[in-house]
């Protein structure tokens, strides 16, 4: 499970800075000083992104890339309350996929 301590969130009592620095660390913006526009108040306010470096060296902003595995993604929400109206969840997901062609001009794909 990743994280392996889940985020838990309680905008209520104004207890997410984990959930709000994670944002920067795992966009890679958090040592590099680029800001993403999003300010602490407006993220309790309905920005509330999570994004999550899937990587196995957590290492997806750099030029290397890493053995493609198969395998699957679940996501668990669990609220505090009951909601009382829809939300959506959007998911972006960026995946690097390999074309190789060896020296006899075969081709090989991995996707």
């Amino acid at each position: 499970m990743y994280p392996a301590k889940p985020y838990n969130p309680d905008f209520a009592s104004n207890s997410y800075a984990r959930s709000y620095l994670s944002l920067f660390t795992d966009l890679n913006r958090y040592h590099n000083f680029q800001n993403i526009n999003i300010n602490y108040n407006q993220y309790k306010n309905g920005y509330a992104l999570h994004a999550i470096d899937l990587t196995p060296d957590f290492a997806s902003n750099e030029s290397h890339t890493s053995v493609n595995k198969i395998g699957n993604i679940s996501i668990d929400l669990k609220f505090k309350e009951a909601l009382s109206e829809t939300v959506s969840l959007v998911v972006y997901a960026e995946f690097r996929n390999t074309i190789e062609i060896d020296r006899s001009r075969s081709v090989f794909i991995d996707y």
